[in-house]
């Protein structure tokens, strides 16, 4: 790609504006004489804030203008939240490179004069998070939140919510320390992709800038847990959740899925990230029919 200006779509919420700023930083350490530019792209996800993701497009509501942006040249290459991408991206398009994965946990987010026993009221857009925490929390309600890191803070804050559930990774990149926060244990499925910035550009351009910045840990595990939302289709409605581990020979990855009443746990071992997600995928499906 032979130009100087590289320009770098992203939401414009803070979070994903740090998140770029983050990507940009690493770009920088590796071609100085290049110059990188922030062009934010308001997303109907962003914009749409009193209905349910699930309501009005899922999880794909939160890239497609930046993909179409993409597809014009009007981006050189995006900046996602790897947890925010649908099973399925535009044709054309690739998750060309993974950042270092950062924290991946899921975590309860209140204020300090709030004891745990005073939690009855918990926030949460994420079914999956919600068929998990009702386990931890049987006697709290759960309502539905969106907006902004700040906006659902500032919801606890005024008393509409005891406290919120959020990625552990998000609190860390907006450095937030005026909150109380509560692990939600191991056992508590993550997201696929969460914690992990995935880069997404149009298939063969921008490609030395993707390989220079990509890592493989990440990717690999990326790719994993999204084969398996993908053979599951968990990556529309179905609360569902995939943390693989890769520690360079061998994938441990851990998975969580739910259709009706029926809750589905496994854990299995692989070398190959697609056909172990795969295979976990199948495997999953056919326990909910048993």
């Amino acid at each position: 790609m032979n130009v100087s200006i590289i320009k770098i779509g992203s939401r414009k919420s803070q979070l994903a504006i740090k998140q770029t700023e983050a990507v940009i930083k690493k770009l920088k350490e590796h071609f100085p004489n290049d110059t990188f530019e922030i062009v934010g792209i308001s997303t109907k996800g962003d914009r749409q804030l009193d209905k349910s993701l699930q309501s009005f497009g899922g999880k794909g509501v939160f890239i497609k203008e930046i993909e179409i942006a993409l597809l014009s040249g009007e981006i050189d290459m995006a900046v996602h939240s790897a947890k925010d991408m649908p099973t399925e991206i535009c044709d054309g398009l690739t998750i060309s490179a993974a950042l270092l994965r950062d924290d991946r946990s899921d975590v309860l987010v209140h204020f300090g004069d709030t004891e745990l026993s005073d939690i009855k009221i918990i926030g949460t857009g994420s079914t999956r998070r919600q068929s998990q925490a009702e386990k931890l929390f049987p006697n709290a309600v759960f309502k539905p939140i969106r907006g902004n890191i700040g906006t659902r803070l500032e919801k606890v804050k005024n008393g509409e919510y005891d406290a919120v559930i959020m990625a552990r990774a998000a609190i860390n990149r907006l450095a937030v320390s005026d909150v109380k926060i509560e692990n939600l244990g191991d056992n508590f499925i993550c997201a696929a992709g969460q914690g992990i910035l995935a880069i997404e550009t149009v298939v063969g351009k921008a490609d030395k800038y993707t390989q220079a910045i990509n890592d493989e840990i990440a990717m690999t595990e990326l790719r994993c847990e999204r084969a398996f939302l993908q053979y599951t289709g968990g990556g529309c409605h179905a609360p569902c959740g995939a943390s693989a581990e890769f520690n360079g020979k061998e994938i441990k990855m851990c998975t969580f899925f739910k259709e009706n009443d029926k809750e589905i746990y496994l854990e299995m071992f692989g070398n190959d990230p697609i056909l172990l997600g795969k295979k976990m995928a199948e495997i999953t499906l056919d326990k909910i029919k048993e």
